[in-house]
């Protein structure tokens, strides 16, 4: 047996491991082609050297697995997943959630669990839960209301880390193009378990940790966990000392709109706030500049913020 063989054998063992979603998601991470053609040329490449067909898993996160393949990666894939000596079930069937911009989506998982899954996000979680895990990969940002389960343990996979939980409602931000990943924990037991020098955090209700996935560095905070979910229920905002630009960025997958930081230095200004009245985006910067710091105009339907 050759080791496209042997590699190709080993994906299809029925064994849970969120640590080959984990490889799976960076190498996505990686990926900027948007080029169907490109996409579909890679996939048929990457089937081609596995001998691993398009099964039903693969229609149903077609996005991902095809996005992945379309880098190409093949000596990258197979070194990366060796290294977990782990197996992972690629035959059980996926369903893929997510998102638009202004979107928000209310998912129930096969257990029960309730996830409201905010704009510009993604959930992918199988049909039914088998083996030790009940196991999501998530892309974007999602409150979560997990049913407890002594016997089957719910991890959530993000590009940085898996979070580990215990029967507990949290929250999880983990955007591609963001530095920061955030988990507030609302009640219950959580881990934040990472898979490098980091290791793993546990946090406490109340608590809220941000991790820097450019310098591996972690913040944790205290805040108001019942007004935390209160904004959630309400559809509202919150930011916990966010950097501008990303609150930006949060605009605009929540309103619609086009805003542009054109001072670069502005960026890593940070901000508490909250807003649960159903304020616009043209509202919540007026009140993030209620010291008239920036200047904030509009020029062809775009917002730009400069000094």
């Amino acid at each position: 047996m050759n080791r496209n063989d042997e590699f190709r054998d080993w994906m299809l063992e029925n064994e849970d491991n969120p640590e080959l979603d984990i490889v799976m998601r960076k190498i996505l991470d990686a990926s900027a082609s948007d080029d169907q053609y490109l996409e579909e040329e890679g996939f048929a490449e990457f089937k081609a050297k596995t001998g691993v067909h398009r099964s039903e898993y693969w229609k149903r996160i077609g996005y991902y697995a095809v996005r992945t393949a379309a880098c190409l990666f093949i000596p990258l894939l197979m070194a990366c997943i060796w290294s977990t000596r782990k197996a992972f079930d690629f035959e059980q069937e996926w369903v893929k959630v997510c998102t638009g911009i202004a979107e928000t989506e209310d998912v129930t998982l096969p257990d029960g669990t309730e996830i409201r899954l905010s704009p510009c996000s993604q959930i992918f979680y199988p049909e039914k839960f088998t083996g030790r895990h009940r196991k999501v990969l998530l892309v974007g940002e999602a409150f979560l209301d997990v049913t407890p389960d002594n016997r089957k343990q719910f991890v959530v996979s993000v590009g940085s880390m898996d979070v580990v939980v215990h029967g507990t409602r949290f929250s999880v931000s983990s955007f591609p193009e963001e530095n920061e990943d955030e988990v507030a924990l609302i009640e219950g037991s959580v881990e934040m378990r990472f898979s490098n020098e980091v290791g793993s955090i546990f946090l406490s209700p109340g608590e809220l940790v941000k991790y820097d996935r450019s310098t591996c560095m972690t913040e944790r905070r205290k805040f108001a966990a019942n007004y935390f979910e209160e904004v959630v229920n309400a559809g509202g905002l919150q930011f916990n000392n966010e950097r501008l630009e990303d609150i930006v960025a949060s605009l605009n997958r929540h309103f619609k709109v086009n805003i542009v930081i054109e001072d670069d230095s502005l960026n890593d200004e940070r901000f508490f706030a909250s807003f649960i009245n159903g304020e616009t985006a043209d509202e919540i910067l007026s009140a993030l500049n209620s010291g008239n710091i920036y200047r904030i105009y509009k020029r062809d339907n775009i917002t730009y913020i400069t000094k």
